[in-house]
């Protein structure tokens, strides 16, 4: 006998097409699966310790009430994840990710003391060009315009949301901008045939253009990206300085080999915690609250209070390289600099094995639950905490460089790399020191 399809799979299969309609029952039942990977799953409460799920989800419901799209859904449930304050989670609709760049990406830069500017940092677009200053943009001051979706970014700390709100984030906008720049000039700007600013970037090279060597790796979302660089230790002189370059890496996969053939002592592994919830413990929680009469529709679990928290590393350590490289090594970073990347700058920073100079790093780092709650989306869960090994926090804050550096648009425009040229610096001292 032929198995009848269930009406949620019927349901699930008319959502296919991007254009239909999302009828109530439909995203009700979406944001309850997300409600409810969040209560099971969700590492992070202490970045957030006055926040409850209860009362972040029904302000979601609310905002779901007039929804009837996908964007509007996309929309509500950023604004709903986005208030946890973690980048590992997030909703994505893979349908609204088609042609969603304007081709250039901007940030936040210093321009004295006490101001910053919204500055182009990247460009494939003939009008627009790095080191252009936005004033403003549909009439508003940028500040303001681009504040109003910065709140919809998922990130651990303001100012990774205000990085990658345009170079990850722009479907969150809408489909044009009119842009006025510094020098008066006005701007129309859409989405249609313009490539990321980012396209033309490799993710691994090596720069050989100064005294001493640059090892740039912009991402370990391949394994061949952290052999590449194994390679390149291998064939230099392994008492070499070397500037290892991970601005931009927002991560992939934890680079064990390379850390172990960096790190010159045994390395102490970072913390790890995970939610333990188990039915049992939820159970005794309820009926504690029943007994003591205090069981309430004003229920807010879970909250940093209230989410037991489970130690899965307790001081171990993992041996570094028998022929680990012993070069000066200068490490550079942004507040792009995340995930994966901080488990490898974790323990540089630990041992105190390298200088670390630029930005913080992005904070935010562990291992997503995944799940998708209507075709062709994808949820993100952050299920595990990550501090360093003696517990000091990192999530939220970043790695602190030992030498803070951050570019101004001046440098931008023309083409300064005061983070490289400080590690340049640094190096020719040790040398002849």
């Amino acid at each position: 006998m032929e198995q009848e399809t269930s009406a949620l799979q019927q349901a699930m299969m008319r959502l296919e097409d991007p254009a239909a309609p999302l009828p109530p029952v439909a995203k009700y039942y979406a944001a309850s699966r997300i409600y409810t990977a969040v209560e099971s799953c969700f590492a992070h409460w202490e970045n957030i310790p006055e926040t409850s799920n209860a009362d972040l989800y029904f302000r979601y419901l609310g905002a779901l009430e007039d929804v009837e799209d996908r964007r509007g859904f996309l929309l509500a449930t950023q604004s709903y994840l986005a208030r946890l304050k973690n980048a590992h989670t997030h909703f994505i609709d893979f349908t609204l990710l088609q042609n969603s760049g304007f081709g250039f990406w901007a940030r936040p830069l210093p321009v004295s003391a006490s101001k910053r500017a919204w500055t182009v940092c990247g460009s494939t677009r003939t009008d627009i060009k790095a080191g252009d200053v936005i004033e403003q943009v549909n009439n508003l001051p940028a500040n303001e315009f681009f504040a109003r979706y910065i709140k919809l970014v998922s990130a651990s700390k303001p100012e990774a949301a205000e990085r990658n709100l345009l170079l990850f984030n722009s479907f969150l906008l809408p489909n044009q901008l009119n842009i006025t720049l510094h020098d008066g000039q006005s701007l129309q700007i859409t989405r249609a045939g313009h490539k990321h600013p980012l396209s033309c970037l490799k993710a691994f090279e090596l720069d050989t253009s100064g005294k001493h060597p640059r090892l740039i790796i912009r991402s370990f979302s391949k394994p061949e990206y952290e052999e590449q660089a194994l390679a390149f230790l291998s064939q230099i002189d392994n008492q070499s300085p070397l500037i290892l370059d991970l601005r931009g890496n927002g991560g992939g996969n934890t680079p064990m080999k390379l850390m172990k053939k960096l790190c010159l002592e045994p390395i102490a592994i970072w913390m790890e915690r995970t939610p333990q919830i188990t039915g049992l413990e939820k159970a005794e929680q309820g009926v504690a609250a029943w007994q003591n009469g205090e069981l309430s529709a004003h229920h807010t679990q879970p909250n940093a209070e209230t989410t037991p928290m489970h130690l899965l590393t307790d001081g171990e350590t993992f041996p570094a390289s028998a022929t680990p490289f012993r070069g000066k090594l200068i490490v550079l970073i942004d507040v792009g600099s995340g995930s994966a990347t901080e488990d490898l700058l974790i323990p540089l920073k630990h041992s105190g094995r390298a200088t670390i100079v630029g930005e913080a790093s992005a904070g935010s780092t562990g291992q997503p639950y995944f799940e998708a709650p209507l075709p062709k989306t994808q949820l993100t869960i952050s299920a595990k905490r990550t501090d360093f090994p003696d517990g000091t926090r990192f999530e939220g804050v970043g790695i602190h460089p030992d030498y803070p550096v951050m570019p101004t648009p001046e440098d931008i425009r023309q083409g300064n790399d005061p983070a490289l040229t400080l590690a340049q610096q640094l190096l020719r001292q040790a040398v002849t020191s």
